[in-house]
C-alpha cells in the first residue's frame, strides 16, 4: 500500500480523513505541534451498538429503571448512547412484541367470555403509567443535556480566553533576558498549562493553533537555546512518541474494535500535544504511527462492513417473516382449534422476529409497519371469528340440552325396540350438532352418555347372554350376505346413481348390529376392501373417497360425538398444507443461493420441478378440504 493511498482514507464509519494533504505530516523541527489530527466522527451504525450493555431483552419496567438510574446518577455527557439504546428498545418492545394478547379473546373462553366479547369494541385504551413516566424521564434527560451543552460552551469560551492569556505570557517570555535554563523551565510550564486546558470553540481552533505555533517558533529563534538542552527536549519527545507508537500497534491485537478505535483517537490527541523530535527520527516514527493508524482504520472499516451485511441479512429474515404472516392471513379457519394453532404460529413468528438482531434504521420503520399491519389484521379476523363461533356454540348447547332431556326421559323405558330406535336417532342428531362452549363440553356429553348407557345396560340385562350371541351371529351372517351382494353389484352409466347405491350399501352395513368380537375386524376389512374396489371402478377422485371414509367413521362412532371427526380431518389437511407451503418457501430461498453455483441451471430447474410438484399436492389437498366443507356444512 503506497503512502499516498494511506493518507487518503476517506471518512467512513469513523476513519481518518484527509486534511489538505498534510494531516499526517510531521512538523518541521522549528514548529512545536502538528496540525490537528482528526480521525473522523462516529458513524450512525457505531452509535447504535456502542453502549454499555444490551437493553434489547429487558422488560419495559426494567428499561424505565435503567433510564432513571442513568439520568439521576450519571454525568449527562456520558450516557447519550445508553439513553438512545434504552429509548429504542422501550418503544420497539412496546410496539412489536406485546407480552400478552389481552386485547383479544382466548380460545379457552367460556360463555361469560363470549358475552364480554360482544362489547370488545367499547374497550378504551388506558394510558400506560410506565410509558408516561418513561417519557417524563426522557424530557428530563433532554433538559439536562441542553444545560450541559450550554455550560460546555461557556467553558470553551473560558478555555479560549485562558489560552489567549497563555500566548501573551509566551510573548512576554520572549522579551525577558535571564538565565536560559530558567527561561526554558518557564517555557515548559507554559506548555504544560496549555496542554491542560480543554477544548475551545471550533471556530477558534485553527487561528489559535496558528498563533501558538508562530510564537513557539519565535521563542526558539529568540532564546537560541543551547544544543544540549534542545537535544534533551527532542529526545524526551521521541520517547513519548515511541510509547504512543507501541500502544497504537498493540491496539491491532485487541478484539474490541470499537474500543480500540476510540483509544486510537486519544493517542492522536496526545501525539498532537507532544513537541518535535530529532529530524533523523521524524519520518521513521511518524510512518510507524501512521501505519498502525491505517491498519486499525481498515480493521474498523471491515468490522462495520460486516455489521452492515449482517443487518441486511436480518432485513431479509424479517421480510420472510412478514410473508409468512401474510400467507397465514390468507388462510381460512373455522374452528377454535384451527385458530389456536394459527395463533401459536403467529406467536412463533413474533418470537423469531424478536430473536433477529437489528436492521438499518432507514428500513426498520417500513418493515415493522408491514408486520404490524398483518398482525392487526390477524387479530381482527380472529376476533370476528370468535364472536361468530361463540354464538353458534351457545345455540348448539341449547340443542344438546334438549337432546339430553329427551334421553333422560326415555332411559327407564321398557319398550326396547321402539326406544332403541329413538336413542339411535338421538345419537345421530347429537353427532350432527356442532361443538358447544368448552366449559360445558364434558359435562353435557357425560349427561347425555349416562342417559344412553342407562337404557342400553338395562336392555342388555333384559336379554340372556345366549340370545345376544345368537343375535351377533345373525348379524354376522347378514353382513356376509351384504358383502356378497356388494361384490355382485355392477355400476351403471349414471355416476350419481352409482354413488347413491354405494352409499345405501354403507348405510345398510352400519344399520346391522354387532358381530362376534373375534370376527369384527376381519369382516370390516373385507367389506371396505370390496367397497373401495367399487369406488375405484367409478373412478371418483381421492377427495370424494376421503369424504366416504369420514362418513364411515361417523357411522361407526356410536358412543361419542362425531363432529370432531370432520374437524380433525380438516385440521390434518390444513397442517399438511402449511407444511408444504413452508417447503415451497425454503425451495424458493434455495434458488437464490444457486445463482452463483457452477451447475446453477440444472439445480434451479430441479428445484422448480419440486416446487411445481408440491403446489400440485397442495391443490389436491385444498380440493379435499372444499369437498369436506361442502359435504358436512
Amino acid at each position: 500500500m503506497e503512502t499516498g493511498e494511506k493518507d487518503k482514507i476517506i471518512e467512513n464509519g469513523g476513519n481518518i480523513r484527509e486534511e489538505e494533504n498534510t494531516v499526517f505530516e510531521e512538523p518541521q523541527i522549528e514548529s512545536y505541534c502538528p496540525e490537528e489530527l482528526n480521525l473522523g466522527e462516529e458513524t450512525a451504525l457505531e452509535s447504535e451498538i456502542s453502549v454499555a450493555k444490551n437493553y434489547f431483552l429487558l422488560s419495559p419496567q426494567s428499561l424505565l429503571d435503567e433510564l432513571k438510574a442513568l439520568v439521576d446518577n450519571s454525568p449527562v455527557e456520558r450516557i447519550k448512547k445508553d439513553v438512545e439504546a434504552i429509548r429504542d428498545s422501550f418503544y420497539k418492545d412496546r410496539q412489536e412484541l406485546p407480552e400478552n394478547d389481552e386485547d383479544y379473546e382466548s380460545d379457552e373462553s367460556d360463555e361469560s367470555e363470549s358475552e364480554n366479547s360482544e362489547n370488545i369494541e367499547n374497550i378504551e385504551k388506558v394510558v400506560d403509567p410506565v410509558e408516561k413516566e418513561f417519557e417524563e424521564y426522557l424530557e428530563k434527560y433532554r433538559e439536562k443535556k441542553a444545560e450541559y451543552a450550554r455550560v460546555a460552551e461557556i467553558r470553551k469560551e473560558e478555555n479560549y480566553r485562558q489560552k489567549l492569556a497563555i500566548i501573551e505570557e509566551l510573548k512576554d517570555l520572549i522579551k525577558e533576558e535571564e538565565d536560559l535554563n530558567l527561561t526554558f523551565q518557564k517555557f515548559h510550564d507554559i506548555q504544560n498549562r496549555w496542554k491542560e486546558i480543554a477544548q475551545v470553540p471550533q471556530t477558534h481552533v485553527k487561528d489559535l493553533w496558528d498563533t501558538w505555533h508562530y510564537n513557539v517558533e519565535k521563542f526558539y529563534d529568540y532564546v537560541k537555546i543551547n544544543k544540549e538542552l534542545r537535544d534533551l527536549d527532542l529526545r524526551r519527545n521521541l520517547e513519548a512518541k515511541n510509547e504512543l507508537v507501541r500502544k497504537a500497534e498493540a491496539l491491532l491485537e485487541s478484539p474490541l474494535v470499537i474500543e480500540a478505535f476510540s483509544q486510537l483517537q486519544q493517542y492522536h490527541d496526545a501525539w498532537r500535544e507532544i513537541g518535535p523530535v530529532p529530524r533523523e527520527h521524524r519520518d521513521r516514527i511518524w510512518e510507524r504511527f501512521k501505519e498502525a493508524s491505517y491498519k486499525l482504520n481498515k480493521k474498523h472499516q471491515a468490522y462495520f462492513e460486516q455489521l452492515k451485511q449482517e443487518r441486511q441479512h436480518n432485513v431479509k429474515m424479517k421480510i420472510d417473516l412478514c410473508e409468512r404472516l401474510e400467507k397465514l392471513n390468507q388462510r381460512e379457519f373455522k374452528s377454535m382449534k384451527e385458530w389456536q394453532r394459527a395463533s401459536d404460529e403467529l406467536s412463533n413468528i413474533l418470537e423469531e422476529w424478536k430473536a433477529i438482531g437489528f436492521v438499518p434504521k432507514k428500513e426498520n420503520s417500513e418493515i415493522y409497519s408491514r408486520l404490524k399491519k398483518s398482525r392487526d389484521e390477524f387479530f381482527s379476523k380472529r376476533r370476528m371469528s370468535y364472536r361468530s363461533q361463540k354464538k353458534e356454540t351457545i345455540a348448539n348447547l341449547r340443542l344438546k340440552k334438549e337432546l339430553c332431556e329427551k334421553a333422560k326421559a326415555l332411559k327407564d323405558s321398557s319398550d326396547w325396540e321402539e326406544t332403541t330406535e329413538i336413542f339411535v336417532e338421538l345419537q345421530r342428531q347429537w353427532k350432527e350438532t356442532g361443538p358447544v362452549p368448552r366449559k360445558y363440553s364434558n359435562s353435557i356429553w357425560n349427561e347425555f352418555r349416562d342417559a344412553c348407557d342407562t337404557f342400553f345396560k338395562r336392555k342388555f340385562k333384559q336379554f340372556s347372554k345366549k340370545s345376544v350371541k345368537e343375535q351377533y351371529l345373525s348379524n354376522l351372517r347378514e353382513k356376509e350376505a351384504l358383502i356378497v351382494e356388494l361384490e355382485n353389484f355392477v355400476p351403471g352409466r349414471n355416476e350419481s346413481r352409482n354413488i347413491e347405491a354405494l352409499k345405501q350399501f354403507r348405510q345398510r352395513w352400519s344399520a346391522i348390529g354387532f358381530v362376534p368380537i373375534k370376527e369384527k375386524e376381519k369382516i370390516q376389512i373385507q367389506f371396505y376392501a370390496v367397497l373401495d374396489d367399487k369406488y375405484k371402478q367409478l373412478k371418483i377422485s381421492d377427495a370424494q373417497r376421503k369424504v366416504v371414509r369420514i362418513k364411515d367413521k361417523m357411522d361407526a362412532s356410536r358412543d361419542r360425538p362425531t363432529g370432531r371427526i370432520v374437524e380433525n380431518e380438516r385440521e390434518r389437511l390444513f397442517n399438511r398444507i402449511a407444511q408444504l407451503e413452508n417447503e415451497i418457501s425454503l425451495l424458493d430461498n434455495n434458488i437464490g443461493f444457486f445463482a452463483s453455483s457452477k451447475n446453477a441451471d440444472s439445480m434451479i430447474a430441479d428445484v422448480r420441478r419440486k416446487i411445481s410438484k408440491t403446489k400440485e399436492e397442495i391443490r389436491k389437498l385444498e380440493e379435499q378440504v372444499k369437498l369436506i366443507d361442502k359435504e358436512f356444512e
